[in-house]
């Protein structure tokens, strides 16, 4: 072999030829005398040795016949794997993990290198092929290699001994230990395969650092897959097995150095591998950081994706398809290496995320939540949750209670076109407005925040308050809360118990609340996606999921998703709130929302106070919503010192994600609603109210067929949205919009 300079130089220091110079700094050149101390100190363990193997044999020759005789036929038990969990998105690449104490993957023998097969073989089991699982003669071999390198070069456990004692007996050094593992060792040599036994060894090995198993423990020290591991990273591992922890290559670098060296010089004593292989091995620097993948993996997620994985781990937590208790579903989910499919898309989140930095920093103050699902399933694509899963934990989308303000109107339009009322219907949206609530001040709930008589269409796009509530209560509140409860959505109140202690409960819409129309009720960003997406679904809806299956390590299907979608109302009453909403879009307070080629429909939404900020849309593609405000407060909305409303930010921040999504999808347009009969005056009064102020100043019927979209030609000149509109200008005194 041509030396280098740097190997001439190190040869010529130790005064020794050849390969041996390679070494000579790790360790260093020892005395004669310090080599005899150190001989006579491994004769005395290897002696011990010898007395426990000889001990040993008496016991077998004492025992064995009829602990083998009674129990020969029976197995020998290994417990399952721990085996971490991979979480994958809609792509089919890795997003999150899932382990508890031991990270550890299992990986088929045939996926091993055999040249890191080979390199742990010669190190712990050289003659692993041919013994039938308890090797006497390896003690004394050991012992007698031992001498020769001064160190504590090899064991005397065969590698299915070191097997059963992961596995079965623990590590207590007994003679009743050793004694059960030789026993249980030659018996499971009869019970599986080789190849079966160095699998699972290979599998089960600890390597420092939480890694267990070799593809745990490339990843960890390489950053690599076993499959891609080379001579210097084989011998590194084979290294670490005798003593992971003090032997650990970051915390000492030196010792692992050593340990590696003599691994090294076993290998090529052997002939495994040749002195070029050997000087490769020794000039590969100690690693000196470790790579946790499942780190690696959530920084994939971008900010937002922990809050995807976090539902989806709770999800799998709940799944009686895994177990019927909570610690048989914990060990599935943690130590049961599943293969769980969701419908993350990366690109989705990536968009999302980017667009929520549209809305100026408020030093965490208020946040912009993001809620996206694919309408022709409930599938959620992307989740701006929470500013950052590792410091808030809450999920504001799907666990954030908040008022929706006008965008529940989306459900008074639902129950009014499924009552038989038509876009061109018209209805006073006089202020204000007063209704009986023997809950309010003098009996009367007030509201403010209207206009003139005019359409629906009209009406839903200037977003005008009083027109909607009067609406409500001509269809009936109850309808309306039913329509809302149908599609997945409900609320939270305070129920106080027998002791007196209150707390939040999840329960249905209430349909006693003057104000429902105008989004008075608290619900979740996720409900208003998922409740929208209906409308793009034709009247169908689905409840919103995150997971599409989940399998074993082996592939056999444990749960797979199904369709679970529920007819609430007409087809046509979906297109005809489609149609209102696209409208709303065009030209009423939805405009900042409008993409370039794709159309859209959807709702802005303000709470009073402007406490809170809403844009609620969809396309045939995607529905999303988006919610600004305070997660802890309800603090007035305020950027730059302009107030903020749904049309400002939150219709901005869906426009741009929505065009981002949308940019390479052929645009399509929404199933158009058939023609609808002659518009209608709808007339509400009550005691306090007079229903509506004046007669709508031009026609509002309509011949079957002509176009209704507010301001085009031939459409009714009362469905033109007003110059600025509610959602654009001052808040409303007493109620959303």
């Amino acid at each position: 072999m041509e030396s280098s300079p740097g190997l001439e130089a190190r040869n010529a220091t130790s005064g020794s030829p050849g390969y041996d110079g390679v070494f000579v700094a790790h360790p260093p050149r020892r005395s004669p005398a310090r080599f005899v101390v150190r001989s006579v100190s491994v004769v005395g363990m290897g002696a011990a040795t010898i007395a426990l193997t000889m001990l040993l044999i008496g016991q077998l020759a004492s025992r064995t016949p009829q602990t083998m005789s009674s129990k020969e036929s029976e197995p020998v038990l290994l417990a399952p794997l721990a085996t971490r969990s991979i979480v994958y998105d809609a792509s089919g690449g890795e997003m999150a993990l899932l382990f508890a104490e031991e990270d550890r993957q299992e990986v088929p023998l045939s996926s091993v290198p055999d040249l890191v097969q080979t390199a742990i073989l010669t190190i712990e089991d050289a003659e692993f092929y041919s013994h039938k699982g308890f090797n006497l003669q390896s003690g004394a071999r050991a012992l007698f290699a031992d001498i020769g390198a001064g160190e504590i070069e090899q064991g005397g456990s065969t590698i299915t001994q070191q097997l059963i004692k992961n596995a079965v007996t623990g590590s207590h050094q007994t003679i009743e230990r050793k004694l059960k593992e030789a026993v249980l060792a030659v018996r499971l040599e009869k019970q599986m395969t080789k190849r079966q036994i160095l699998e699972r060894y290979l599998n089960t090995v600890y390597l420092g650092h939480g890694a267990y198993g070799l593809q745990a423990g490339a990843e960890t020290y390489f950053n690599k897959g076993v499959a891609d591991l080379q001579w210097p990273e084989a011998a590194l591992l084979a290294s670490l097995i005798r003593n992971p922890v003090g032997y650990d290559p970051i915390a000492f670098p030196e010792l692992s150095r050593s340990r590696r060296h003599i691994v090294a010089k076993r290998l090529l004593d052997e002939g495994v591998i040749d002195a070029t292989q050997a000087v490769g091995i020794e000039a590969t620097p100690i690693p000196t950081q470790i790579y946790e993948r499942s780190l690696s993996t959530a920084s994939a997620q971008l900010v937002g994706g922990g809050y995807f994985s976090e539902t989806v781990k709770q999800f799998l937590l709940d799944l009686p398809e895994l177990g019927a208790t909570d610690r048989e579903r914990y060990e599935a989910v943690f130590e049961g290496g599943l293969r769980v499919y969701t419908t993350y898309n990366p690109e989705a989140q990536r968009a999302a995320e980017e667009a929520v930095e549209l809305v100026p920093d408020s030093d965490g103050r208020f946040f912009t939540g993001l809620a996206s699902l694919d309408p022709r399933s409930g599938a959620v694509r992307a989740v701006v949750g929470g500013p950052d899963f590792e410091t808030v934990k809450t999920n504001y989308v799907t666990q954030g209670w908040r008022q929706p303000g006008s965008t529940f109107k989306f459900f008074v339009l639902m129950a009014a076109f499924e009552r038989g009322y038509v876009p061109n219907d018209t209805i006073s949206g006089a202020t204000p407005c007063r209704f009986p609530d023997p809950t309010a001040p003098d009996g009367i709930y007030k509201a403010t925040g209207g206009g003139k008589t005019a359409t629906i269409t009209s009406q839903t796009a200037s977003s005008s308050n009083c027109a909607f509530l009067r609406l409500g209560q001509t269809v009936g509140l109850d309808r309306v809360a039913a329509m809302a409860s149908s599609m997945g959505v409900s609320t939270v109140e305070s129920v106080t118990d027998s002791t007196g202690t209150s707390t939040l409960q999840e329960v249905p819409m209430p349909s006693d609340v003057n104000s429902l129309p105008l989004g008075t009720k608290e619900v979740h960003p996720m409900m208003m996606a998922a409740a929208y997406a209906t409308a793009a679904n034709d009247g169908v809806y689905n409840p919103p999921y995150y997971v599409e299956k989940v399998t074993d390590a082996k592939g056999t299907v444990l749960y797979e998703h199904k369709a679970a979608g529920v007819r609430v109302v007409s087809a046509e009453t979906a297109r005809l709130v489609t149609d209102v909403l696209v409208n709303n879009v065009k030209y009423g307070t939805g405009r900042r929302a409008q993409l370039d080629d794709q159309i859209a429909a959807g709702k802005t939404g303000t709470t009073q106070d402007n406490a809170d900020a809403w844009f609620v849309g969809y396309t045939p593609y995607l529905t999303t919503a988006v919610w600004l405000g305070s997660p802890t407060n309800r603090d007035r909305l305020v950027l730059r010192g302009s107030t903020v409303y749904g049309a400002d930010y939150p219709a901005r921040v869906w426009g741009d994600f929505m065009e981002s999504y949308h940019r390479d999808l052929p645009p399509v347009g929404f199933i158009e609603p058939e023609s609808t009969r002659y518009g209608k005056s709808i007339r509400y009064r009550n005691k306090y109210d007079s229903g509506y102020s004046r007669r709508p100043s031009t026609s509002t019927t309509t011949v079957p067929g002509a176009p209704t979209i507010p301001g085009a030609p031939g459409s009714p000149a009362t469905s033109a949205a007003p110059a600025k509109t509610p959602e654009d200008s001052a808040p409303a005194t007493t109620a959303s919009r």
